[in-house]
């Protein structure tokens, strides 16, 4: 990393603590806000680097992608399946009188992976491009969000 970049990186640490109250019209401040938000930028930071002349950030090129809700709301599933087999595995380490079954730990994560190869599978470009519709009728997981075997834990566990 060069010396002007790491002065530059200090420079940005560096606690911000004047105030400049400015009044603009309402024109102007539409102006000033939808060009903060073309640079991606919240509008503080786009004013500072204008008035400064600082280096402009470059523009966003493209918008988030957008996803399927469907593939969302199946991988917070996973998502929280994973957590609850962490949670799982660091209470019954933990507790002396319990003996972590890592058979079924194992089972358990091997399962979550194959869930996310369906989802991979299912979502990848080729079968998207392809498709008539992105598969929002088709389930890869059940509505439930918890697999039979994570339930198993949690009764276990008593979470």
């Amino acid at each position: 990393m060069n010396q002007n970049k790491i002065e530059e990186m200090a420079e940005e640490k560096e606690l911000r603590q004047t105030r400049l109250n400015l009044r603009l019209s309402n024109n102007e401040y539409e102006l000033v806000k939808s060009r903060a938000e073309a640079f991606g930028l919240p509008m503080a930071k786009f004013v500072r680097v204008s008035l400064l002349d600082l280096p402009k950030p470059s523009k966003r090129i493209h918008d988030l992608p957008v996803v399927d809700p469907t593939l969302l709301r199946q991988l917070v599933g996973i998502g929280n399946n994973v957590n609850q087999l962490t949670r799982y595995a660091h209470i019954v380490s933990n507790d002396a009188k319990q003996t972590l079954n890592v058979l079924e730990l194992a089972f358990a994560l091997q399962k979550i992976a194959n869930e996310l190869q369906q989802l991979r599978e299912q979502y990848s470009l080729n079968v998207v491009e392809n498709a008539d519709n992105i598969i929002s009728d088709s389930t890869v997981i059940n509505d439930q969000t918890d697999s039979p075997v994570i339930k198993n834990f949690a009764e276990t566990i008593k979470c």
